[in-house]
């Protein structure tokens, strides 16, 4: 033999990887072209001379936001945990107008009674006083429920 051992017909080895020759080159030709985009790179420039622009606490909201929307995990606990402060600042001022209409903001039960029986009061005058029912008093309706009842406060 003259050195040159035959081993059979040439069979077309693919990558095992990627498949056949085609795809790699499809496959890493693309991923080269993506890194030679001119827009590309010009947008990734643009963003970073943004960022840099940025005022230090602009850029540190900015990164905190980058890492607390980027992640899964994050997103969901600020989800919940977001929800829970809301139950939570709910149930607090329901369970205090809940105690402040039961304390009635520190007013006597007696006190609360004298305004009942005045607001009831008032609303007899101004119903005696509303000659022509309009539901408003003018100058002269006032003045004459004013004077009846002054006179009947000399007379008692």
């Amino acid at each position: 033999k003259d050195g040159n051992t035959s081993r059979g017909p040439r069979q077309q080895v693919g990558d095992v990887e990627a498949g056949s020759e085609r795809d790699v080159m499809n496959k890493y030709g693309s991923m080269y072209d993506a890194g030679i985009n001119p827009f590309a790179e010009f947008s990734r420039k643009e963003k970073d001379r943004g960022v840099k622009e940025l005022r230090v606490h602009d850029r540190i909201t900015l990164s905190s936001g980058r890492f607390l929307l980027g992640n899964k995990y994050t997103r969901t606990f600020i989800f919940f945990y977001s929800i829970t402060l809301h139950l939570l600042v709910f149930t607090v001022l329901w369970r205090m107008s809940l105690h402040s209409m039961h304390t009635n903001h520190g007013i006597s039960t007696e006190e609360l009674c004298t305004r009942h029986r005045l607001m009831q009061n008032m609303q007899t005058i101004f119903a005696h006083a509303d000659h022509d029912h309009n539901g408003v008093l003018d100058a002269t309706e006032f003045e004459a429920a004013i004077e009846e009842e002054t006179e009947g406060m000399h007379a008692h």
